[in-house]
């Protein structure tokens, strides 16, 4: 909700001309969006002039006007521009607007009280109700705002209500049914979910998943009319079995709550069983599906990194308001494997040196709590221990292929993700194209396959021939999209590096190289290797340990700080903890913008007995101290630990989607000569609003 304008508020209703303006019980009938509607309401016993003008609700006080003689003019401040149809400057000074993308639920009641109450379970029975004659004079709308003008925490949203008082019950019902057909044909109202899955951790983090949930979530989500089933989980990794197994049609999203374990479970158990669907083979799939069930997050971890980079606090009824309205992003997802097979998805980071310490030495800890990861690290700090490792990746070419060619992105500031982000944009849109162009050429090749026999034989045919199929049609959609990709990326400073899994490859060493790309090995000593896919921030580290990963943009920074002094550690960690620090700075710090990197240690080469999983996909967190010397570090994967040597990390575009809207950028004023992040200035200055294109 925003406060806007130069030009008087009736003006608006004029100039909206596309319907007519309702006045009491006329105007029953269904109108269109581009209809208007304005009548006078009582808010708070003060008289108001409400406004319905596409997907804007717009109320104003009306003042008192004074007495003036009869031949006095007043003079009147032409408007600062032209009149324009739903845009804000249109309303008056003291005008506040909403839009319907932020309206939770529409209720009416005989009293104050009763329009309070959350809206019946059964919505088509109370349509039905709409012949009888109405009776309530109270509509009030339930709605969401974000708290823009927060010194401590801009990103947060809460709920808000508020409440119109009109004596005709026509009106107030003309007004619930407007408002309740608009909010529906609003851009993310068909969005909304009606039935949601929800998985609780109760072990995880504070222990308190099931509180937080009954406490924060059930209101919400009541209120809004979802229809939410809950299971509370026993034990590790029955998220996934549940969602490999059981029938989830009725559903339209899996919701989870907990921390960045019980989040990675749910996208390993959904990713996996789009492939069985599919028939691909779970530990060399010749590409990898999206899932086609979005995923809602409750933060009820430790340090709930995943939520914090989604929406900039880890804040549980923000994360709630998120799921209710129904808007999604994309949101990028790696999947990690060894020389043999694919082991599991990575939402968050994959790190080997001081954070796999961490990780494997907080598990003999759990009975402590999120003071464990407080130990551990200390511990881990102090002993400053690095490891020699290699990693190959394909680093993206510094100067540009032409003259006519723009400048690489590394020669520009880096920018960060935020709400509307254009680069995550450009790869939504790549992502609709390679859709597009996989659906055709998978009709394409298999009606030419088909073969000119009877019925029974076309049927096995064509289940012997499904893998090999999806295989090419996989590489046929990556080699036509190269063109269209480096179109579209080179035009907003970005390049392609499209590397999907190559059916009948390894998955350790063997990397295709695109057009255009170079390999790049890097050998040394490291105190701490990391693959972040998001920026990894949380309530400790607001920037988090990359902080200019992008949510959707199909790449992942990879992180190489050198093994040195215990000091540059300190000035390192220093970095990642306050706002202003930037670790690209440090002298001992590499990052690079990747899509796919390998790692292997050099003393020991990859062996069978190397393998912390054996072959296995499930994701199972192991104990540091099984199987692996204390010569080698172990694997931090979304909070869990692997502990095999070699890895492949490759980055997947966009894979899945969730319920936000992006983070917001830090209101508070930066110190002078503090170099701060690129943003573009609805983030920045903390003005976005939902109702802008």
């Amino acid at each position: 909700m925003t406060q806007s304008g130069s030009t008087e508020f009736a003006k608006t209703a004029a100039a909206g001309g596309a319907g007519d303006v309702y006045g009491g019980a006329a105007g029953a009938a269904a109108s269109s969006s581009s209809d208007v509607l304005l009548n006078n309401f009582q808010l708070k016993k003060k008289s108001y002039r409400v406004l319905l003008h596409g997907q804007h609700l717009v109320w104003e006080r009306m003042q008192r006007q004074s007495v003036k003689r009869p031949n006095e003019t007043q003079k009147v401040p032409l408007p600062e521009q032209q009149l324009t149809a739903g845009a804000e400057s249109s309303y008056g000074a003291h005008s506040h607007i909403l839009h319907m993308d932020d309206i939770i639920s529409i209720c009416t009641g005989n009293s104050k009280h009763e329009s309070l109450q959350p809206p019946p379970s059964n919505r088509d029975q109370q349509q039905a109700d709409g012949d009888t004659k109405p009776t309530a004079q109270f509509l009030t709308i339930n709605y969401a705002e974000r708290l823009s003008k927060s010194k401590t925490d801009c990103n947060r949203w809460q709920l808000r209500r508020i409440t119109f008082y009109n004596a005709d019950a026509y009106i107030v019902r003309q007004w619930q049914l407007q408002l309740q057909a608009r909010v529906a044909s609003s851009p993310t109202g068909g969005q909304r979910v009606q039935r949601l899955l929800v998985f609780i951790n109760p072990f995880g983090g504070r222990k308190a998943g099931a509180q937080t949930y009954e406490r924060f979530v059930r209101p919400l989500f009541q209120l809004a009319g979802i229809d939410a089933t809950c299971i509370t989980t026993q034990r590790a990794n029955q998220i996934r079995d549940i969602l490999l197994t059981h029938d989830l049609s009725c559903y339209e999203a899996v919701c989870c709550v907990g921390g960045d374990g019980t989040v990675a479970e749910v996208i390993n158990g959904l990713v996996f069983r789009r492939m069985r669907e599919l028939g691909l083979d779970e530990q060399r799939p010749a590409y990898i599906p999206r899932p086609t069930l979005p995923v809602a997050v409750i933060p009820a971890g430790s340090t709930d990194t995943i939520v914090y980079s989604m929406h900039g606090t880890a804040d549980v009824r923000t994360a709630a308001i998120h799921v209710v309205l129904g808007q999604r992003r994309g949101l990028d997802v790696c999947s990690v494997s060894n020389n043999r097979t694919l082991l599991r998805f990575c939402a968050s980071v994959l790190s080997y040196g001081y954070l796999g310490d961490v990780a494997a030495e907080s598990e003999q800890y759990r009975w402590m709590g999120t003071r464990r990861y407080e130990y551990s690290g200390v511990k881990a700090f102090f002993s400053n221990r690095g490891y020699d490792a290699e990693l190959q990746l394909l680093e993206e070419p510094t100067e540009p292929e032409t003259p006519q060619s723009p400048a690489s992105v590394y020669t520009e500031p880096p920018s960060v993700c935020y709400a509307n982000c254009q680069r995550c944009s450009i790869a939504s849109s790549l992502q609709e194209q390679r859709s597009t162009l996989f659906a055709a050429n998978a009709d394409e090749s298999r009606e030419e396959l088909q073969p000119q026999q009877a019925e029974q034989q076309k049927k096995s045919a064509e289940q012997q021939a499904q893998p090999n199929d999806d295989a090419t049609v996989a590489v046929n959609c990556e080699s036509q999209l190269n063109e269209i990709e480096t179109a579209l990326y080179r035009s907003q400073l970005l390049r392609p590096t499209s590397l999907p899994l190559q059916p009948g490859g390894s998955y350790g060493s063997n990397m295709s190289l695109p057009s255009g790309l170079q390999l790049k090995t890097i050998r040394g000593n490291f105190f701490l290797i990391c693959g972040a896919n998001i920026t990894c921030a949380c309530a400790r580290s607001p920037n988090g340990i990359s902080r200019y990963s992008h949510l959707g943009d199909g790449c992942l920074d990879l992180i190489l700080v050198r093994k040195t002094s215990f000091l540059n550690n300190v000035r390192f960690l220093l970095n990642t903890a306050g706002r202003a620090g930037d670790i690209r700075n440090l002298p001992f710090v590499e990052v690079y913008r990747t899509r796919k990197f390998i790692f292997r240690t050099l003393t020991t080469p990859a062996t069978e007995e190397n393998l912390s999983l054996a072959g296995s996909r499930q994701p199972i967190a192991q104990n540091g101290s099984d199987g692996v010397s204390s010569e080698y570090s172990s694997w931090n994967c979304d909070g869990e630990v692997v502990t095999d040597l070699d890895i492949t990390m490759s980055s997947h575009c966009q894979l899945i989607d969730v319920f936000m809207r992006g983070p917001h950028s830090y209101s508070k004023p930066q110190k002078p000569g503090v170099s701060v992040p690129t943003t573009p200035v609805s983030s920045s200055d903390n003005i976005y609003c939902c109702c802008k294109d």
